[in-house]
């Protein structure tokens, strides 16, 4: 994730509010828009369908749910099903490792040397040379019956932890498959859907996000992004009720960086707990606008070009899909600040599904 402003400050109280998984067939049709889907599937929780994780594309589709909200008027079709927990597809470590990888496309395991925390690998048979390897008894990664939880921990056996020393350790993963292309050049459109809830210490750094196999400003859709400043004068978001969604290299309708609560307040978002489960979608359409919804409601839109720098007519990237559960950033001021490695005990990132459908 590249460096963004951070917010000025934020003063508004803020609550919780939870939100349900919703299930719906694929390719059902749309109702109203932002309206959760219809029961219309089965639960895999109660055990009567098997779920599938997909060949990532209509020729070889994934067995599962259709969107919690229908946000595309399209019909969609699961296309990738990664379903974490042991009811799910994603069942433990060794399918973990069959569908994600543990360093972004660049080769890198800090988004270069921006994030204060490294990814750590699981096994040394996943990991690049020099990447730090999971400690058994202090973990990044756990598997539970409907959800994975990824972890900090401090490294090499750090008291203190700082974003500059990378002295700290994530469970951040990003999946093996990618999209061909998005937008116009996919021609067809596009949802991308995770449900996730996060406690998190001071400093932390979340992302849900997508670029390509090359940057140059953009493209880039950030689906949501928080971290736990520290704005001074008591003004934190350590608890990550705070973030922003938009694009880099293409448009955005909602401005975040001046005041993240008061972009949500204008989009009737008041009170957000993020220890609670939230659903985030993404639709990136055939037309090159996309539309960013949390718990089915409309908080950015704009278009982009999934080109590099996100110009049109510029050279076509993929589309990769990337899960930032981190800590610390070594270009952000407010999160760069070291850490009593005892604050990041109890604190996770917790991962129920995310899921990407294509139009028909």
């Amino acid at each position: 994730m590249t460096p963004h402003q951070h917010p000025d400050t934020h003063r508004s109280p803020v609550l919780g509010r939870r939100r349900l998984l919703g299930l719906a067939a694929a390719g059902a049709g749309a109702a109203m828009l932002g309206a959760p889907a219809a029961a219309a599937g089965v639960d895999r929780r109660r055990g009567r369908i098997k779920p599938t994780i997909g060949g990532g594309s209509l020729e070889r589709p994934a067995t599962g749910p259709g969107p919690a909200f229908r946000v595309a008027a399209a019909d969609m079709v699961l296309v990738k099903n990664w379903d974490f927990g042991h009811a799910g597809t994603i069942t433990g470590i060794s399918s973990m490792n069959q569908q994600f990888q543990y360093h972004d496309q660049f080769g890198t395991i800090g988004n270069g040397t921006n994030y204060g925390a490294v990814i750590v690998a699981p096994d040394a048979a996943n990991a690049l040379p020099g990447q730090p390897i999971q400690d058994p008894n202090n973990p990044v990664r756990t598997f539970h019956p409907y959800s994975m939880r990824t972890y900090l921990v401090p490294l090499n056996g750090a008291t203190t932890v700082s974003p500059t020393q990378h002295n700290a350790g994530s469970g951040s993963f990003q999946a093996k498959w990618t999209a061909p292309n998005g937008g116009s050049l996919l021609g067809r459109d596009l949802l991308w859907e995770t449900r996730v809830r996060y406690v998190t210490p001071p400093y932390f750094w979340f992302a849900i996000w997508t670029c390509g196999n090359i940057w140059q400003r953009g493209a880039e859709i950030d689906v949501v992004e928080s971290f736990g400043y520290d704005n001074g004068g008591g003004y934190t978001n350590y608890d990550g009720r705070y973030w922003h969604s938009g694009v880099i290299g293409g448009t955005n309708s909602v401005y975040y960086h001046a005041d993240w609560g008061a972009a949500m307040a204008s989009r009737g978002i008041t009170s957000f707990d993020g220890s609670q489960y939230h659903v985030w979608q993404c639709l990136y359409k055939a037309d090159d606008t996309y539309e960013i919804y949390v718990d089915g409601i409309l908080v950015q839109w704009g278009v982009i070009h999934w080109t590099v720098g996100g110009a049109q007519g510029a050279e076509p990237i993929n589309m990769s899909f990337i899960f930032d559960g981190g800590w610390g950033h070594t270009k952000v001021a407010s999160v760069n600040h070291p850490l009593p490695a005892s604050e990041l005990q109890g604190k996770y990132y917790e991962w129920d599904y995310s899921r990407i459908y294509m139009s028909a």
